[in-house]
This record gives structure tokens, C-alpha cells and sequence, in this order.
């Protein structure tokens, strides 16, 4: 007879503020499925700011530094200029990112909602 230790449901953060509309939106797609094959991490990241490496590993899935950051943000040019500004003022991150993290996936929720969908219907079609 074999064991198989019961798999873990993967992990969905989203980098969230609860004033934003956006995000709750995002935050409402996330928690929309009836037992969905991930579990929903919701981070305040003005309360709980991202860890260095955090920030690090999303900008390196999504492909971008700028990206990260609000329209009306300082530019960027490196990872440790955008470790440096969120550290000192975390409301420059554009809201909401929502990050796969076993699929090394990430993605902006802004101007609409469909990266994020999209990123749930790929984990929904690996259930």
C-alpha cells in the first residue's frame, strides 16, 4: 500500500486595495468560482507592502519595472529603483496584480479585468 500526501491547492495572490475599484473587482473574479483549485492570498499592499523579493519575482513575470507602478509614478529603470520608491511610498504600485505563483504568472488588472480572467481560466483548465 502507498501514501500519497494530499496536494496543496496552488496559491493566487492578489496585490489588493479595498478602495479601488478595480481591484475589488478583481478580488470578486478571484473568489467568483464555487471551490476553485487555488487558493486566494489577498494582500493590502499599502498595509503590508511587498517584500523586496516579492517585487523582484513579479516584475520578472510580468516582463517589466515601469509596468508595476502607477501612471503618475517616478520612472523606474531597475528593480532596485522600484524596491527603493515602493518602499518609501507603497500607493505607486498599480492595483490590483494579481501573481500565480506555481505558473510563474503575473498580471495587471487595469484598465479592465480580462488579464486577470484570462490568468484564471488557465489555472481552472490544469483542474
Amino acid at each position: 500500500m502507498s501514501f500519497r500526501p494530499p496536494r496543496t491547492r496552488p496559491i493566487l495572490s492578489i496585490f489588493h486595495n479595498p478602495k479601488c475599484s478595480k481591484s475589488r473587482a478583481a478580488l470578486q473574479l478571484l473568489n467568483s468560482h464555487t471551490d476553485p483549485p487555488y487558493q486566494v492570498d489577498v494582500i493590502d499592499y499599502l498595509s503590508d507592502p511587498p517584500t523586496p523579493d516579492q517585487l523582484r519575482q513579479v516584475s520578472n513575470y510580468l516582463g517589466t519595472v515601469q509596468g508595476m507602478l502607477r501612471s503618475d509614478a517616478p520612472k523606474v529603470d531597475t528593480v532596485g529603483q522600484l524596491i527603493d520608491l515602493v518602499k518609501k511610498d507603497p500607493s505607486v504600485l498599480e492595483r490590483p496584480v494579481v501573481v500565480d505563483w506555481d505558473k510563474g504568472k503575473a498580471v495587471i488588472g487595469r484598465p479592465t479585468s480580462d488579464a486577470v480572467e484570462r490568468l484564471i481560466k488557465d489555472r481552472l483548465s490544469d483542474a
